[in-house]
C-alpha cells in the first residue's frame, strides 16, 4: 500500500514578513529558501512545511479550513502566540485566527516526533 504525507502547505498572505516572524518566533519554523523575481510574488519556504506567497489580491482558489501544527512544546508555543495581535477562537485555547483569516491549531506532539519529521529532508 502506498503511504504519503503532506510535504508543505502554500499560503497566500498579504504581509509575508509578519508571517515569517510569527512562525519563526512562535514555532521556530525558520526560513529555508526565498524566491524573489521581478514581476512575481515573493515566496518564502519555512522549515516545517510552510510556503508563504505574498499577494495582496484576493485569491479565487479554495479556502483552507485551518492549519494544524504539531509542536514539541505546545504550552511554550501558545504563550508566544499570545504576544501577537491574533484572535483566540472558540474551538479551544490552542486555536487562533491570524491575519488574512488564516486559522491555526497548535497540537502537542508525542516526544521525539517533531524531530523525527524535521530530520526528513525531501528536497535534498
Amino acid at each position: 500500500m502506498t503511504k504519503a504525507y503532506v510535504e508543505h502547505v502554500a499560503l497566500f498572505v498579504t504581509d509575508i514578513e509578519w508571517y515569517i516572524e510569527f512562525f519563526q518566533t512562535t514555532l521556530n519554523c525558520t526560513e529555508r529558501m526565498r524566491k524573489e523575481e521581478p514581476g512575481q510574488p515573493r515566496q518564502v519556504w519555512l522549515y516545517g512545511g510552510i510556503q508563504l506567497i505574498e499577494n495582496t489580491e484576493p485569491q479565487p482558489t479554495g479556502k483552507l479550513g485551518h492549519l494544524g501544527i504539531m509542536a514539541d512544546n505546545q504550552k511554550e508555543a501558545l504563550e508566544k502566540i499570545k504576544t501577537y495581535d491574533v484572535k483566540p477562537l472558540p474551538q479551544g485555547g490552542n486555536w487562533w485566527q491570524l491575519p488574512d483569516d488564516l486559522c491555526i491549531e497548535i497540537l502537542q506532539a508525542n516526544p521525539g516526533t517533531v524531530k523525527d519529521v524535521l530530520d526528513i529532508v525531501p528536497w535534498q
